[in-house]
């Protein structure tokens, strides 16, 4: 198979990074994160085929391939790590500043995807604070392109030409990967599957086996439509439809890289037509064409930006601008960055390009230890600043009871989480992450009352008995854990908290309701009263990170500012789609802690609220506690904790 330029892999390229960029731009594109498996899969179909016709005629050599991916890769990337590095001194915090140097190192490395891994997750409000995330995709990809040019080498030795060998050796890969992968999600590791390259092996090499010799063409203009057609919605479901969270990649990544794959298939063979400039096409493939160096630029843009706000928050003019600004950038850096060194204006000769690409590499790790260094001093940063930066790293295990009452690693809670007392009242607090900060305050403001505390959270699991309602393994267990638990035994109130923005969000709000009502109804059923803490107050980015850049500006931070206004429309839609009832009451968060809609920020000696977007400080605990507590004895459940006013 000869390779050629296809346009139709530079439109493909478009829908990519544009479904990246929308997504990172906080667009309703809201799997948009899956461009980044649609790159995957181009980059196994061309690397595979390429290499498979160099190995075919004699011409392939390791220093030929490594010296294209040295042009096509290092030159952008290069530059966007070191431009990224000069604001990090204006704009980032002590620790993300040393956080992003190390980064760098990593980027040089090829090994952004295991730093990232240790750091954070991908879809953590924390990520958004680091302006080289992105790169771990393509940590994956250099990874993929050391091992796949030996792997193919020693396939064709082996396979003294009998066409169906690297077919056959590619699916077997692959889906080897893909079980790898899916092993990973199902056993709590999707960190891992995410970040880690041989369990996206299998992205890449589905591209690969479209680009092996003696794969069917589709011969029919019709047949090819059809195909592209069915490529196109197969890519639409999850870049408009998927949702992000730790259910990805596993089965998820299937439908964008197949869509991809059926894509690639259904263009070739058609030649490449001539058309006007401003073209639609055109257009698309315009930004095909800038789609790398459109993907390295718009993330630290992006960062920097958000950074340049009061509230850490873009609006959307802002963010139309920025997009204007990241084109133009990404453009500049496509025509005088990339194209001079793959066309070799610069760096004429192989020698000339591994020089300048191991000076440069020399030059960016002097360059990390250096604003590593520099980043040990707190220049501007005064002891404000640094208690602020110290929640960066929250110690809220204790707090949780985390491995024990809190995401216990076998599914199965701590023998005192859920032991009844006879003799005092029984509550138990049952939810996500939502309700287990909510332990340490319950537990203080109630340890005078005599009330005996359990509790059963889970992250990201809704309070539900029905188990199918449930997303993901480890939640379901959850689900059937609870309903044996209320069959065997009765407290005297269940408080249910969660993420209800997250569960309710969109079409899904009237399916939650539901739930909740039938849930609701079944502990009512067996006579036990039920409180259910409506949304927490959330906000609009990190709330330390955002007081401590107000502080850092010498200006007043402001609740209008700094909280998400989502959740006072969610809360009173909560509150009149579920009515109070003998046994039920739901107990509005917002109305409790933020009257007038001014919810606090810091509590006393400066303590924020919360240290992260949402989940409370011990001392935010308490102070929320302390407005719910009284609460929890009136109305509808007055007649089973009445007792312990």
């Amino acid at each position: 198979m000869t390779f050629k330029y296809r346009e139709d892999i530079d439109w493909l390229r478009a829908i990519a990074v544009l479904s990246v960029v929308a997504f990172h731009f906080e667009a309703p594109v809201w799997g948009g994160f899956v461009g980044v498996d649609v790159f995957f899969v181009i980059s196994g179909y061309l690397i595979t085929g390429i290499i498979q016709s160099e190995l075919k005629a004699g011409t392939f050599s390791f220093p030929r391939f490594y010296e294209r991916r040295v042009r096509r890769l290092l030159p952008a990337l290069y530059a966007m790590v070191a431009l990224t590095a000069l604001p990090s001194f204006h704009y980032l915090l002590i620790s993300e500043r040393a956080e992003l140097f190390r980064s760098v190192a990593a980027v040089v490395t090829f090994t952004s995807n295991f730093f990232f891994w240790f750091q954070t997750g991908y879809f953590d409000h924390a990520a958004v604070e680091k302006p080289l995330l992105h790169t771990w995709s393509l940590a994956v990809e250099e990874q993929f392109y050391l091992a796949l040019p030996v792997t193919l080498w020693l396939i064709s030795l082996l396979a003294r030409g009998r066409r169906l060998v690297l077919s056959a050796t590619l699916v077997a890969l692959s889906l080897a990967s893909f079980a790898l992968s899916i092993w990973l999600m199902e056993s709590g590791r999707s960190a891992a599957a995410f970040f880690m390259s041989p369990p996206r092996a299998w992205e890449f090499l589905i591209g690969g086996l479209v680009a092996t010799e003696g794969f069917p063409l589709l011969r029919h203009a019709l047949t090819r439509q059809v195909v592209r057609g069915a490529a196109l919605v197969v890519l639409a479901i999850p870049i408009f439809g998927l949702r992000q969270g730790p259910g990805f990649p596993g089965f998820y990544a299937l439908a964008p890289c197949i869509g991809a794959a059926l894509f690639i298939w259904s263009g070739i063979g058609v030649p490449a037509l001539k058309r006007p400039a401003f073209a639609p096409l055109e257009i698309v493939r315009f930004f095909g064409r800038i789609s790398y160096s459109l993907y390295l630029w718009h993330w630290p843009l992006f960062t920097f930006a958000r950074f340049s706000k009061n509230g850490l928050v873009l609006d959307a003019a802002d963010k139309l601008a920025l997009f204007a600004v990241t084109v133009v950038i990404s453009y500049v850096s496509w025509r005088y960055v990339e194209q001079p060194f793959r066309e070799r204006t610069l760096a004429p000769t192989r020698a000339a390009a591994f020089r300048l690409a191991g000076a440069a590499s020399v030059a960016l790790l002097a360059a990390s230890a250096l604003g590593l260094f520099a980043s040990r001093s707190s220049s501007e940063a005064d002891q404000v600043a640094r208690r602020l930066e110290s929640y960066d790293t929250y110690h809220f295990a204790q707090l949780y009871r985390s491995g024990i009452c809190f995401d216990p690693p076998n599914g199965a809670f701590g023998a005192a989480c859920l032991a009844p007392a006879a003799g005092k009242p029984n509550w138990l607090l049952w939810g996500d992450s939502f309700a287990a900060h909510d332990f340490h305050g319950l537990h203080e403001v109630t340890a005078t009352r005599d009330v005996n505390l359990l509790q059963a959270t889970r992250a990201a699991c809704m309070p539900t008995l029905n188990a199918a309602a449930q997303g993901v393994e480890s939640c379901r267990s959850l689900a059937v854990r609870m309903d044996a638990f209320f069959r065997d035994h009765r407290v005297d109130l269940v408080i249910m908290a969660g993420d209800w923005l997250e569960y309710g969000r969109g079409a899904r709000f009237d399916a939650m309701i539901a739930d909740l009502k039938h849930t609701i109804a079944r502990l009512n059923h067996a006579g036990m009263a039920v409180a259910l803490l409506g949304p927490a107050v959330q906000f609009k980015a990190r709330l330390p990170s955002m007081l401590l850049r107000a502080h850092l500006r010498q200006a007043e931070p402001r609740a209008d500012d700094f909280v998400l206004p989502d959740i006072f429309g969610f809360d009173e839609r909560m509150k009149a789609a579920l009515p109070p009832t003998a046994k039920f009451s739901f107990i509005s968060v917002v109305d409790a802690v933020c009257p007038a809609r001014q919810c606090p920020l810091a509590l006393a000696g400066g303590v924020p609220l919360a240290w992260d977007h949402a989940h409370l400080t011990a001392e935010g605990s308490v102070y929320v506690m302390n407005k719910i507590a009284p609460l929890l004895g009136r109305g509808s459940v007055q007649s089973s904790v009445g007792a312990n006013e």
